[in-house]
């Protein structure tokens, strides 16, 4: 007897244990319904309900016993009067099949719509018993989906009452400085902005910024104490492919959200990560689309390229192969230079005196040697059509008059003075950072996007941000675009963010668009 007694005390002990940390693991609720779909999706796990969504006159109904139960409500039903009650702690909500008057302790609101029978499932307006509930709801159109999230109250690292403190890095000093304070002042300015209108949901969002002058060692450095000393919330924005590789999957593990990196090397999105987000076009992709348009649109086929052998050229490279197999040309000169190289006459003589109508330079990082490149095959003579990455459209500032009539890559169109999302972003750039050079705009442009993506998660999230409804509510994202950041869209297993591009050339000085967009993207 006293050993059953034991067992059943030690077997107590350990499902009482285990009922606690079920409860505190399930804090935080994010469930996903398809309109007209029985499958849905609580906490990333695909189930099965009885009846499906439906929108009926512009409204959209559910089963409120999924919904009510899933959050944690009782359901109870009275045949007689048809009549729903719903308690969720002290809160008494009753709804009548038929009826738009619903009461929630004892007081009358008027519904949208009335509830129905489906099936014998009772179907209510899914704002009216989110709202009742508690809940944060977003409608997505386009998927027609619904996303339903708990707003559960407990402690969030980086969320006070009236603050929100992220991290964020780039090289602030160092040769690579000249495009990492731009990228640094982009991000702050729109962070600035929404801060000066009084935040999110009335808390102000406080950036820490570290200087890793590029440096990968550094930048481990630097987020390991943002996280686990400053307790940001989040990185958002981080310039450069080393630092990223180096940190993404230490913030995956630590689960701290990582939006935008100024990297385009495409292991930040694939395999896709949890925490992960990247935004701008990946490099294989960029490789590709280079190909695609010196074939398609300039119908040259003979094609030279110079790559830095590094992770980001290499991948840069892929990419033009890849290309070459899909949409034809002929590789005729296919060279890799270290990053330290200074000297690229012979790599230069080696493309004039071939047989290639364009050179793509696939240098990806670093506007100096990019500067070096465009120089030297002016002062060498050379006919071919350069191409450049995005990375470098202020690549004008650097090498001057050896960049005309240079292509380079775009993913945001500033095309446009007049267009409204390209003034609204040099009014607010130029009101917090007026000293930065104009014509280093793009830089600081990547940092702005960041911003936006961000604070447009925080909106989505709620007055009740958590890490995990941040990684929720950028997943709600579907050809979303704010003022410059434009057609960005993830979702559960997706983290690439944007897949389009457009060409630009060089004129008398000016960036010129010469191109509609340009996609290589094919859905699996």
């Amino acid at each position: 007897m006293k050993k059953i007694l034991s067992l059943l005390l030690i077997l107590t002990l350990i499902f009482g244990f285990l009922g606690v940390k079920k409860t505190q693991a399930q804090k935080e609720f994010f469930l996903v319904l398809t309109i007209g779909l029985k499958s849905y999706v609580l906490n990333g796990m695909q189930l099965q309900m009885d009846v499906a969504p439906e929108i009926i006159s512009g409204r959209t109904f559910v089963p409120i016993r999924l919904v009510a139960e899933t959050f944690g409500a009782e359901v109870g039903w009275d045949g007689t009067i048809r009549e729903v009650t719903i308690k969720q702690d002290t809160k008494v909500i009753k709804l009548r099949i038929g009826s738009k008057i619903a009461t929630i302790d004892g007081k009358s609101y008027e519904l949208e719509a009335a509830p129905y029978i489906k099936s014998g499932r009772t179907m209510v307006p899914i704002r009216f018993i989110s709202e009742a509930l508690g809940l944060s709801v977003y409608w997505e159109p386009q998927r027609q989906l619904v996303y339903i999230r708990s707003k559960t109250k407990y402690e969030v690292p980086g969320i006070s009452t009236n603050e929100i403190k992220i991290g964020t890095f780039s090289a602030l000093t160092g040769p690579v400085a000249i495009i990492g304070a731009p990228f640094n002042h982009g991000l702050l300015s729109y962070i600035n902005w929404i801060n000066d209108q009084g935040g999110v949901y009335g808390r102000k969002i406080k950036v820490i910024s570290y200087d890793d002058q590029f440096n990968p060692a550094l930048t481990v450095t630097g987020v390991k104490k943002m996280v686990e000393e400053d307790k940001v919330f989040a990185i958002v924005g981080g310039l450069g492919t080393p630092g990223c590789l180096a940190v993404m999957d230490y913030l995956n593990e630590k689960g701290v959200p990582f939006v935008y990196q100024g990297s385009g090397v495409s292991a930040l999105a694939i395999p896709p990560k949890k925490y992960v987000f990247a935004v701008q076009p990946n490099y294989t992709n960029e490789g590709q689309i280079f190909v695609k348009y010196i074939v398609d649109e300039l119908k040259l086929k003979k094609i030279a390229l110079l790559y830095r052998d590094d992770d980001a050229g290499r991948e840069g490279s892929v990419g033009v192969d890849q290309g070459i197999n899909k949409f034809g040309g002929e590789l005729v000169v296919k060279s890799p230079f270290p990053g330290t190289e200074t000297d690229f006459t012979s790599y230069l003589l080696k493309v004039k005196q071939s047989e290639a109508d364009a050179l793509i330079v696939y240098e990806p990082t670093d506007s100096a040697i990019a500067s070096n490149i465009l120089k030297t095959a002016k002062s060498l003579g050379l006919t071919q059509k350069i191409f450049l990455p995005y990375s470098h459209a202020g690549i004008v500032a650097a090498a001057g008059e050896a960049a005309e009539n240079v292509y380079i890559t775009g993913w945001v169109d500033f095309s446009n003075p007049e267009d409204p999302g390209v003034k609204k972003f040099f009014e607010i750039w130029s009101k917090y950072y007026p000293k930065d050079n104009p014509l280093l705009f793009a830089y600081a442009v990547a940092g702005f996007v960041a911003g936006e993506i961000f604070v447009e998660s925080l909106k989505r999230s709620g007055p009740y941000p958590t890490r995990d409804s941040i990684v929720w509510a950028l997943e709600t994202f579907y050809g979303w675009s704010g003022y410059v950041a434009k057609d960005i869209s993830y979702g559960p297993n997706e983290r690439s963010g944007k897949y389009s591009m457009f060409f630009m050339r060089v004129e008398k000085g000016q960036l010129v668009k010469v191109s509609d967009w340009i996609s290589v993207y094919q859905k699996p």
